[in-house]
């Protein structure tokens, strides 16, 4: 495990593995969704992953970013650095830009706002048919894919390649901070795989080339 994220290659395999993931998931999201929705999670658990969901919200991971850096020693006056730390910011949220622009495109009910008894099947989630009832804003057919799993991947992956030494910590948040919103209704299960999948890919387009000198792991 500990040498997954360092080679871009193995990062691409992952990528596949959760897309191909999320294309299988797609039969069970509303088995899965009416799960959640008839069985909530005990409170402890509650507030666990909703801690955990500053991993996956913008705000959240760029206070992970500040503090990462902090502590990293990071010297601003040299060229490599400010690099390095541009690679780490540009590499947690790119994944999340390109899901944004997915969103705009593909309508996908949020599960916590459907109505999923009148579903045949997951394409019906596809679309406003599903919308309940009442006054909504364009958020609520925006469950495809998850923003949160992106941004919450990208970051677990930059932090990564960029500080070794807390890698658990980073992929066990990145986890918790998808499921999340699984547990909360907030999306499917399809969503958050694609979701991560995505910021997957966005933290490897910023990653340096694995033989670049200048970009060595810190830790």
């Amino acid at each position: 495990m500990r040498k997954i994220f360092g080679k871009k290659r193995a990062l691409l395999g992952i990528v596949t593995f959760l897309i191909a993931a999320g294309m299988l998931s797609l039969m069970a999201d509303i088995q899965v969704a009416r799960l959640m929705d008839l069985n909530p999670i005990p409170k402890e658990i509650g507030r666990i992953l909703s801690f955990s969901e500053i991993g996956g919200h913008g705000t959240g991971a760029a206070m992970v970013l500040i503090g990462v850096i902090a502590c990293s020693q990071f010297r601003w006056r040299r060229s490599e650095e400010r690099m390095r730390a541009l690679r780490l910011i540009a590499g947690t949220y790119l994944g999340g830009l390109i899901v944004v622009l997915l969103k705009l495109i593909v309508a996908r009910v949020r599960p916590g706002k459907a109505i999923l008894e009148n579903a045949n099947s997951f394409f019906d989630t596809f679309g406003r048919q599903l919308l309940d009832v009442g006054i909504h804003g364009r958020s609520a057919v925006m469950s495809f894919p998850s923003g949160h799993a992106a941004v919450a991947a990208g970051l677990a992956a930059s932090l990564w390649w960029y500080l070794p030494a807390g890698r658990p910590a980073f992929l066990i948040l990145a986890i918790l901070a998808s499921l999340q919103r699984v547990a909360t209704n907030n999306h499917y299960l399809s969503d958050i795989c694609i979701g991560a999948a995505l910021g997957l890919v966005g933290a490897w387009l910023c990653m340096p080339k694995p033989q670049a000198r200048d970009f060595e792991p810190m830790g």
